[in-house]
């Protein structure tokens, strides 16, 4: 018969004891259902996110937070009829994930509302071709017309406040500078389309581009020495995107092919340059070094793309993948594409506030073309995405 000491019994309760709070520790350890499918959905895995969010939900039905990773879950699998279910459900239980401002925009898009309000800019009878933000976003720049001639004026973002700056002749596509002091424009005073800038509080106006092509589509670089624009400077068939410095005009060729390229900007930081080009048939958006090199495919679809605005991680541009003119919002890094606008109007000249918060984009109504401004930042009312489910439900 073996002998158990005192010393013994003291040893195994320590290894029990210590065994115990392994076993304790391990079990605290364990994710939870809804942890792994949050987890996973982190991680792009969203079959096995919600294999796991789905065990969760059978162990607790009125879990917002399930129902919310769920509506996340399955809109990056296109499955709209489970994405609106489990919205409704976030609506119907109370809770403040049906407020989420990138859910809201996303389950207003499957129902296939625009995701966000506009509020037209009311200006008489004049068409408006194009509007731009100062760099804080509290006033606007915009051209418009009375037939054949097109002036630009400053105003507030209701239209209030309105002042005419510039005119004489057809004067398009106006751009501030950083610091909101200079406004780049088109004109076609002296008979072609030359680059000139405009400084706002010495009602100063001096031309820029000096030559027998037609250049427009100028953008200010983030400092404010460089402006970029396309032209057919060296090719009368041929249009390129060129670069000046607005003190030397001394110009620089960015691209040279024998397609078109149209359309740049500079991206925030100011090292890249978003465009569009014909290179591949259909018109694609591409970014460029500032110096025009290294040029890469950003976005392409069947149709056309063009007019882009890349502030972060988000391309805003206008296609006709649908159909129609529309506005679109690309997250370059996840690859999720938003249509922004989705009405039976063409959409054209989407300006985006420096911070991405704010859009003027002008729509064609009944042959006159009509500035909105679009708030980025609030998207359909939750109450009012959750009763259009209903009406769908009921339908």
């Amino acid at each position: 018969m073996i002998k158990i000491t005192d010393t013994s019994r003291t040893l195994i309760g320590v290894l029990w004891v210590a065994i115990s709070i392994i076993m304790i520790m391990t079990g605290c350890a364990r994710k939870s259902d809804l942890e792994l499918g949050v987890k996973a959905l982190s991680e792009g895995a969203y079959d096995k996110a919600l294999k796991s969010l789905r065990i969760a939900l059978t162990k607790d039905t009125l879990n917002p937070e399930i129902h919310y990773h769920m509506c996340l879950a399955y809109i990056h699998l296109d499955s709209a009829e489970n994405t609106l279910s489990h919205y409704l459900e976030l609506a119907e239980l109370g809770s403040d994930r049906k407020d989420d401002r990138e859910l809201r925009e996303l389950v207003a898009v499957m129902l296939g509302l625009e995701p966000y309000p506009s509020s037209i800019i009311p200006m008489r009878r004049l068409n408006q071709f194009k509007g731009t933000f100062t760099p804080n976003g509290d006033l606007i720049a915009l051209a418009a017309s009375k037939r054949d001639k097109a002036d630009i004026y400053l105003a507030n973002l209701d239209g209030s406040d309105m002042k005419r700056v510039v005119s004489g002749g057809m004067n398009t596509d106006p751009d501030f500078s950083p610091d909101g002091d200079l406004l780049v424009y088109v004109s076609n005073r002296d008979g072609d389309e030359d680059l000139y800038l405009y400084n706002i509080s010495k009602n100063e106006t001096r031309k820029v581009t000096d030559n027998a092509a037609q250049d427009f589509a100028p953008s200010f670089a983030p400092e404010g020495k460089e402006v970029v624009f396309v032209s057919n400077l060296d090719n009368l068939y041929k249009w390129e995107i060129y670069a000046i410095n607005v003190e030397t005009g001394r110009t620089r060729r960015l691209t040279d092919n024998d397609y078109w390229d149209g359309f740049p900007r500079f991206t925030a930081n100011g090292q890249s340059i978003v465009f569009s080009s014909k290179r591949n048939g259909s018109e694609d958006i591409y970014v460029m070094r500032r110096d025009g090199g290294a040029q890469e495919l950003l976005f392409a679809s069947v149709a056309d793309d063009n007019d882009p605005t890349l502030i972060q991680e988000k391309l805003f541009f206008k296609s006709q993948m649908d159909g129609e003119w529309e506005i679109y919002q690309y997250n370059v890094r996840t690859k999720r594409l938003v249509r922004l606008t989705n009405n039976q109007w063409p959409d054209w000249n989407p300006q985006i506030s420096n911070d991405g918060m704010k859009m003027l984009v002008s729509r064609k109504i009944k042959g006159r073309w009509v500035l909105y401004f679009i708030n980025l930042d609030d998207p359909l009312d939750a109450d009012f995405i959750a009763g259009e489910i209903r009406k769908r439900v009921r339908e």
